[in-house]
């Protein structure tokens, strides 16, 4: 699992929630995103001493009840949430305030240029002549040693 890919939730730049931490192009805190195991989803019902277990061994969570505010007015140059009012900036995904997706969450597609032209190979030059002279003396120097010491 620990190459699962998401986008982010603030920038949908690609993250991987059960690896990294925070999102590395802006920041945001990823533990959210991470895939927890069944088991801590579910929470423990209260009961009686006596009382039998009926099976199901879990309850939902009681509705919070949310109070209405008032936003302050965007800046011009924000985006305003649909759902709060909340000035955000044009690059968010969600709203900073509420959360409500502003538009889709989805990863920008880095488009790759042509690769870079390769210089042709240069030929000529006096490198390879020297190369050879190289040899040649290396040769000569050889065949004197083998004919003085034979």
């Amino acid at each position: 699992m620990a190459d699962r890919q998401l986008p982010c939730p603030d920038c949908g730049s690609p993250v991987r929630p059960d690896v990294e931490q925070l999102c590395p192009r802006c920041g945001y805190p990823l533990m959210f995103l991470r895939q927890q195991p069944a088991e801590h989803d579910a929470r423990a019902v209260p009961r009686s001493p006596n009382e039998r277990d009926d099976g199901t061994g879990t309850m939902m969570p009681a509705p919070v009840a949310r109070t209405q505010r008032t936003a302050p007015a965007p800046i011009p140059g924000q985006y305003p949430c649909p759902q709060c009012g909340y000035g955000n900036e044009p690059v968010r995904i969600r709203c900073e305030r509420c959360g409500y997706e502003l538009r889709a969450a989805r990863p920008q597609a880095v488009v790759l240029g042509p690769p870079p032209a390769r210089p042709p190979h240069a030929r000529g030059g006096w490198g390879w002549v020297i190369a050879v002279l190289a040899l040649a003396a290396i040769a000569v120097l050889a065949l004197v040693a083998v004919l003085l010491f034979a």
